[in-house]
C-alpha cells in the first residue's frame, strides 16, 4: 500500500472511531473498536474492520454501522482532503478474533 493510501486509511480509521465513540452508547451497542481500514486503489471503496465486545452484539452493530454509511461519509467529506469519499462497508475483523482466541499465533518481531 502506498504512503498516500496508508495515511488516508489511518485518517479514516481515526475519524470513524471518533464518530462511533461519540454516537453509539456502549451500554446499548457494546465496545466497538475500528482495527483497520482497507482502501481500494481508486479510493472509491473502503472496508472498515471492527471488533465488538460482547460478540453477541456483532450482527446488530454491523447492521447499524452499515445503515449509518451515508452519515459517516458525510462526516468524512468534511474531514478529508480528497475529491471523493469512499463508500464504506463494515466487517468483523476475524484475524484479530483468531489471535485473541489463541487459534492463530503471530510471529514475534
Amino acid at each position: 500500500m502506498g504512503i498516500r493510501l496508508e495515511r488516508l486509511s489511518k485518517t479514516i480509521q481515526e475519524e470513524v472511531s471518533s464518530l462511533i465513540r461519540d454516537k453509539l452508547d456502549p451500554a446499548e451497542w457494546g465496545w466497538i473498536s475500528v482495527t483497520a481500514v482497507k482502501l481500494s486503489k481508486d479510493l472509491r471503496d473502503a472496508v472498515v474492520f471492527i471488533t465488538v465486545f460482547p460478540e453477541e452484539k456483532e450482527k446488530k452493530v454491523l447492521e447499524k454501522l452499515n445503515s449509518m454509511g451515508g452519515f459517516i461519509r458525510k462526516h468524512l467529506s468534511r474531514r478529508l482532503d480528497t475529491k471523493t469519499v469512499p463508500k464504506l462497508r463494515f466487517e468483523i475483523d476475524t484475524l484479530t478474533k483468531l489471535v485473541e482466541k489463541g487459534k492463530l499465533n503471530l510471529p514475534e518481531v
